[in-house]
């Protein structure tokens, strides 16, 4: 189930990289690896094989798992084709396919606790906040390439209002949930994120540059990343 899911995503990456590369060629051209070091083809062939295979594979393991494969390369492809273009809808687009993988998780081993769910919500949200920070790390490419991205509409002012609501929501969420929740250790890792948050709504507010908004997304990878190993020790 890893291995199919790890080339579903690896597939979305490139796939994305594709679509992507004039706006990269702006932002990050030295770092261009489609179009310069890879083949265009080569690149979507790449994609297609690892498509396809991710979904042969989650077949075989359980035909819902295949279905969910589909639904996820299928919304990959279409979020970088076209909907990585648009505000908001873009990146909640990616935001619930990268949940989507703690559903998987859930469907194979069918376990359908409310912890799961909660997991689910909590990457779904962190990933939002992350892809609206790269937008506006990216949004010198993305206006030139005429995309309406968040802060090519609303600005990067828009976009950090924006963050602070994403973030709030979720906070407002899990303050609920751990008033209920009985797992001790569930409790330490979300409370243990509160200062993280005070202190990253700190940094966005006083962030103003290219490679202060590099530094946050960094630091939401850090807590997605957390956030798999909490779930994996509990």
């Amino acid at each position: 189930m890893i291995v199919s899911t790890l080339m579903i995503a690896a597939g979305g990456f490139i796939i994305n990289d594709y679509y992507d590369q004039k706006i990269d060629m702006i932002n990050r051209p030295k770092k261009v690896v489609v179009g310069t070091k890879f083949r265009r083809r080569l690149a979507m062939l790449s994609h297609s094989a690892l498509s396809f295979t991710g979904i042969a594979i989650g077949f075989w393991l359980d035909i819902r798992i295949g279905v969910l494969h589909i639904f996820s390369a299928f919304g990959l492809w279409y979020y970088s084709n076209h909907l990585r273009r648009l505000p908001i809808i873009g990146n909640m687009t990616i935001s619930f396919l990268t949940s989507l993988t703690l559903l998987i998780v859930a469907v194979f081993f069918r376990k359908h606790e409310l912890l799961i769910y909660v997991y689910a919500l909590f990457a779904f949200l962190t990933v939002l906040v992350r892809e609206v920070i790269k937008d506006i790390e990216d949004v010198k490419g993305e206006a030139a390439a005429g995309c309406q991205t968040i802060p090519v509409v609303w600005g990067i002012r828009g976009a950090k209002l924006f963050i602070y609501l994403v973030i709030a929501a979720g906070g407002s969420f899990l303050l609920s949930f751990l008033l209920t929740t009985e797992s001790i250790l569930v409790r330490y890792y979300f409370l243990l994120l509160v200062p993280v948050f005070g202190w990253f709504i700190y940094k966005l507010a006083i962030s103003d540059r290219q490679q202060h908004y590099i530094h946050l997304r960094m630091i939401t990878n850090l807590i997605i990343l957390s956030g798999l190993i909490s779930m994996v020790l509990i």
